[in-house]
């Protein structure tokens, strides 16, 4: 797929030979999806029954989708097999491995480290083909630090998946914006825990400050009302409250969602294939080379031209867009088909 879009870019430069047009090109990537100010994933650990009887009830009826990290060897105790697991996916909820056993991986020798993930992969893209599994949190959230014995684990872990979630591995309980300063970032992403010890008001200084300072905020849960480390139902009901009173400055989103878009993000760029007197060719590109995979769309910000847009296309489709003072905001996919934007009457 890149290959094609960079053959398709090619040729349809060559087949222009100069712009009628000289509409001048000023944009910026928003850091998340839909300009908001910060980001927000709800993650749950280890596929415990409250999980799927309380809490995603609840986040259905809020509107949010999160990540359930299974730990697979728990799934027919806990749930009597997979019809909630395989609901929550038809809902738009990212399902992630947990391993298999949720043994500590710094523990263990190379071969049975490796067969804790990539059993867990199998087990659940076989029982959810439409689910590709991407992401992993650390079983007791080890793995995220620079010890040797960590180091060792995300060597494994970076052959199986795009990024993995720790927990309580940063003085600050989200992510700042700028914490990817190499590869292995995408490996130690921090998350706040939340238990038995949690207090009220937790959640929303956690995601005030996380707003303030424009970065990622990624939660834990284990047992909701039932198994451990337990969150009661009128507690978790009360932090997706603190959610719903933000939407306006977050975007609630799937672990492996943010993850994409963050990366991505950081590496795209836009740039003008061609220009006539009714349309306006741009061409969102990246850096990363498999599409099937970095496909998240990327919410653009392009400085209005001095001409009405009418429309905006990617691939044949209608892509919405609005104005927000002198900027049109649309979101569109990286190294897809070329944005087309339609010139209005003058």
């Amino acid at each position: 797929m890149k290959k094609m879009f960079l053959a398709q870019l090619m040729l349809l430069l060559m087949s222009v030979p100069s712009l009628a047009q000289t509409t001048p090109l000023s944009y910026t990537i928003a850091p998340w999806l839909g300009g908001k100010k910060a980001a927000a994933s709800i993650t749950f650990d280890d596929a415990m029954n409250g999980q799927f009887t309380q809490a995603l009830p609840l986040m259905n009826r809020a509107g949010f989708t999160g990540t359930f990290f299974l730990t697979t060897n728990f799934i027919p105790g806990q749930l009597g097999g997979w019809k909630l697991i395989r609901e929550a996916a038809q809902a738009g909820h990212e399902i992630a491995n947990h391993t298999t056993g949720h043994l500590l991986l710094t523990k263990l020798p190379d071969d049975s480290l490796t067969a804790q993930l990539v059993e867990a992969n199998q087990l659940i893209d076989a029982q959810i083909p439409s689910a590709k599994t991407l992401t992993h949190a650390y079983p007791n959230g080890v793995g995220g630090l620079s010890t040797p014995d960590e180091r060792r684990v995300r060597t494994f872990v970076q052959k199986q998946f795009i990024g993995a979630r720790a927990t309580r591995n940063r003085p600050e309980p989200y992510n700042p914006y700028d914490f990817a300063t190499s590869e292995d970032s995408y490996f130690t992403i921090n998350s706040a825990m939340h238990g038995p010890w949690s207090k009220p008001s937790d959640v929303p200084q956690q995601l005030d400050s996380t707003i303030r300072a424009g970065g990622w905020y990624v939660t834990t849960y284990h047992g909701i009302e039932n198994g451990w480390l337990i969150v009661k139902t009128d507690d978790f009901r009360r932090h997706l409250e603190a959610y719903q009173q933000r939407r306006d400055s977050l975007w609630i989103a799937p672990f492996v969602q943010v993850l994409k878009y963050h990366k991505e993000r950081n590496c795209a760029r836009l740039q003008v294939m061609a220009e006539d007197q009714k349309t306006w060719t741009l061409a969102l590109s990246d850096t990363l080379t498999d599409t099937t995979i970095w496909n998240q769309p990327l919410t653009l910000r392009i400085a209005a031209p001095r001409w009405p847009i009418k429309a905006i296309r990617q691939g044949g489709r209608a892509i919405p867009f609005m104005k927000k003072e002198s900027v049109f905001l649309f979101d569109a996919v990286p190294d897809q088909e070329p944005i087309v934007i339609e010139k209005g009457g003058r």
